[in-house]
């Protein structure tokens, strides 16, 4: 995507200028002069001043001062009463004849503390100039600044005019920069001011071109910054769900342990048990649901089988209690111990 640049400075009835246009090759102007030709003054009306509006002397004079204000350069030395002049900029996209214009009016007058200041912007394909918008209307002989309602009617685009410095630098930046936050267009120019400092290889020490570096760091939006809050956040509750998942294996374990004691604790009691009630007839014979004197039987009849001495079938092989579902289960008693 191909980026506006400067290609057309004018002015209208400012400072020296009656009518005079400065054209620039590929946004690049070389001007040449000998010392108070102009040069500066010149300069600095377009870089910053018709970027964001600010009439302050100290943005208006590169060394910094307060020697001028802006009446000034629009009513001169007890020049004149009155006067409206205007200031404009021209940007075009490259290998196009895409153009938009940012503008700047005011209307001085002596003895009146504030200057009237408007702004304006021409997005529709117009050009400042002829066959274009004219900035001033034919008097006779002369060439007279249009006034600010006059102006107005021309434009017609409600998104193309402002009336205040915070309202067109925004406009200006919204038609031509299109930096997301308005700090960030803040920051550019700030840095186009320290680069235009007059002798700027004087007494700039590598602090300040530190200083110059990091004020021309991009601004952390509110959206950078949530996306790396939300990241913090996700960590730390992922740090407390492991440590809950880590007390709850921890818990685990002793449970597990615990358990196990429990196991090998009644595995012991049964194993005794086993061992007391006589070892495997005398739990196979219980198992068979059988008295006292039944058992006996089963046993002096088990011992007979086991020895060959008699001819009728074994107690254990012929009784089976009633009232219960056996299937082909046996018991295969061991041999006596």
């Amino acid at each position: 995507m191909s980026r506006w640049k400067m290609n057309k400075l004018g002015f209208l009835n400012f400072w020296l200028y009656d009518q005079e246009e400065f054209s620039l090759q590929d946004g690049h102007i070389l001007l040449r002069g000998n010392n108070g030709a102009g040069k500066s003054i010149t300069t600095q009306s377009f870089v910053p001043f018709i970027l964001d509006g600010d009439k302050r002397p100290e943005r208006l004079d590169p060394f910094g001062t307060r020697a001028r204000k802006m009446e000034f350069y629009l009513l001169g030395d007890n020049e004149r009463e009155e006067s409206t002049g205007y200031l404009y900029l021209e940007f075009r996209k490259p290998g196009t004849e895409e153009y938009r214009t940012v503008g700047v009016g005011m209307r001085a007058q002596r003895g009146k503390r504030e200057i009237d200041f408007w702004g304006f912007c021409l997005r529709d394909g117009r050009r400042i100039g002829p066959g274009g918008l004219q900035l001033y209307e034919k008097m006779g002989d002369q060439n007279l600044p249009l006034s600010k309602r006059k102006l107005h009617t021309l434009i017609e685009d409600p998104g193309c005019w402002a009336e205040s410095q915070t309202a067109y630098k925004e406009m200006v930046n919204d038609q031509i920069f299109g930096f997301e936050d308005i700090r960030q267009y803040d920051q550019l120019l700030q840095l186009l001011i320290m680069v235009r400092t007059s002798k700027l290889s004087k007494d700039f020490p590598p602090t300040k071109v530190k200083e110059l570096l990091n004020d021309s760091l991009q601004v952390l939006t509110d959206d950078d910054l949530s996306a790396m809050v939300s990241t913090m956040e996700q960590m730390d509750s992922l740090e407390d769900t492991l440590h809950s998942y880590r007390a709850a294996m921890q818990g685990a374990r002793i449970i597990r342990n615990e358990y196990n004691r429990y196991n090998q604790y009644i595995l012991g009691r049964k194993g005794q048990a086993y061992l007391d009630a006589g070892g495997p007839r005398s739990v196979c014979a219980t198992s068979f649901g059988m008295s006292r004197p039944d058992r006996a039987a089963w046993s002096g009849s088990w011992r007979s089988s086991r020895s060959g001495n008699s001819s009728r079938p074994p107690v254990w092989s012929r009784q089976r209690p009633s009232g219960r579902l056996w299937g082909t289960t046996t018991c295969q008693p061991n041999a006596p111990s």
